[in-house]
């Protein structure tokens, strides 16, 4: 029971802070009284200096944790305005936002409506795109911010041989879901640390959106080969640096359901596939590279799609050149992109003259003067077309670097082919510097001169 004769405590008369550091003060009646004439003054200093006049702004202030942008009707946006701001951005000038990310000046507004006024969320989302540097430290600035950049961190993640198993870890995790925001995959720089089994993991983790996957440079056995039966929705899957031997058949079995495939580069070191009538090839193929054990068999008797029109050829040690016509004879036509890549053990030193008779329509060649000679630019092997003109704009001319292959194609080859119109469309040539061209010869000068007016030029290659 309390003891009714013990003195009541005073209170002494609260006081609070409000915007600006106006004083506002209530007694014990809980009545409320007004600030003088220098608070109201110094009221709206405050509330002025809250405007924001340029992009950049306090992350840490309480505006950067909204989630919504709430509707009022004393503050619209104005989708021009920021339409127009956000082409000076790209342009680099200095711009103002007319957003209030403070207090409002607005008399009319409630005291609600004040505090919740925040920057859109969509415009959040486009900062946050525009940062150059990846940086996780923006996940801890609040949980809408979190929401926003995690998708942004781990859509492209980089990787290397430090961060590789804190990646696997942090995916393996039962609770954690953020696979499904990875879409491209690169391993290229793993080496010694890509596991089949991590490999495998993560194509796992990551199937339900990744779209771009490039395998390491050693492990790619089965189990990946398994794993990757998940990933429907992939775009590009690049095998090329793959050193561990691998099943064709098995790997036309694992993108049987990949019908969105367009990128498909083979292992350097692929065996020699047995059947070719099961044999699947995505239907939007566009891009594909042939390497490893592709044997003239495999490629007589599979029926590519037409929707190729990029096609490479490199380290096919079993290809011959007989088997490469027969295969450009069936779609050579819808080619628009053709790189025939050093080494190629099974073509001769003129095997690639005829070329242009079977891919008429090539905007970009690249050849390796090992396999071919100055009768590539004759005007036997390079006739005009019927009713249009040849669209060659690019040619890529590399070379071993072995004795004797610096003098099978000269500058006049392509001078003499470009005045004759041969190639009227031809502006870009590049060469290796293993050709041993003089570039200060009057040779190399008529060729230069011949491109560049035709807004062109010549380029060396010195790797």
């Amino acid at each position: 029971m309390a003891n009714k004769r013990r003195p009541k405590k005073a209170r002494v008369p609260y006081r609070r802070y409000g915007p600006g550091g106006v004083i506002i003060r209530s007694d014990n009646n809980n009545k409320t009284h007004g600030s003088s004439d220098d608070e109201d003054e110094e009221e709206e200093e405050v509330k002025q200096s809250d405007v924001v006049k340029s992009g950049h702004y306090d992350l840490s202030s309480t505006s950067a944790y909204s989630s919504t942008w709430p509707v009022s009707k004393f503050q619209k946006i104005d989708v021009l305005k920021f339409a127009i701001i956000g082409e000076k951005i790209k342009k680099g000038e200095l711009v103002e936002f007319p957003v209030d990310f403070g207090h409002s000046n607005h008399q009319n507004m409630t005291s609600t409506d004040d505090k919740n006024l925040k920057l859109p969320v969509e415009i959040l989302h486009l900062i946050l795109k525009y940062v150059e540097k990846i940086d996780p430290k923006y996940l801890r600035v609040c949980k809408l911010f979190y929401h926003l950049y995690a998708p942004i961190l781990y859509e492209r993640p980089q990787l290397d041989s430090y961060n590789f198993f804190q990646f696997v870890e942090t995916l393996s995790s039962i609770k954690n879901k953020v696979g499904k925001l990875v879409k491209v995959l690169d391993l290229s720089t793993i080496i010694q640390s890509g596991k089949n089994s991590y490999v495998s993991k993560l194509l796992r983790r990551c199937s339900a959106n990744l779209e771009v996957f490039v395998a390491p440079q050693t492990s790619f056995g089965y189990a990946p080969l398994v794993s990757l039966r998940g990933c429907k929705k992939i775009k590009v899957l690049d095998l090329r640096l793959v050193s561990e031997t691998m099943n064709l058949k098995e790997l036309f079995y694992s993108i049987k359901n990949s019908t969105d495939l367009t990128h498909l580069s083979f292992p350097r070191s692929s065996i020699t596939c047995e059947t070719y009538d099961d044999t699947f090839w995505p239907p939007n193929l566009w891009y594909l590279r042939l390497s490893g054990g592709i044997s003239d068999d495999f490629i007589m008797s599979s029926t590519l799609p037409k929707s190729i029109t990029r096609l490479e050829f490199a380290h096919c040690p079993l290809l011959k050149e007989f088997a490469m016509y027969q295969l450009l004879a069936k779609f050579g036509e819808n080619l628009t992109h053709l790189s025939i890549q050093y080494p190629m053990p099974g073509l001769n030193e003129q095997s690639m003259d005829y070329i242009f008779t079977y891919c008429p329509n090539l905007l970009f060649l690249q050849v390796t003067v090992d396999y071919c000679s100055r009768f590539l630019f004759s005007e036997d092997l390079l006739p005009k077309l019927f009713n249009k003109e040849r669209p060659l704009k690019t040619l890529w001319i590399d070379s071993s670097g072995a004795l004797g292959q610096g003098t099978k194609i000269h500058p006049d080859d392509l001078t003499i082919a470009l005045m004759e119109d041969r190639l009227p469309c031809l502006k870009n040539i590049r060469i290796t510097s293993k050709l041993g061209w003089d570039l200060n010869s009057d040779d190399v000068g008529d060729l230069i001169n011949v491109l560049e007016e035709r807004d062109g030029g010549l380029y060396i290659n010195y790797h």
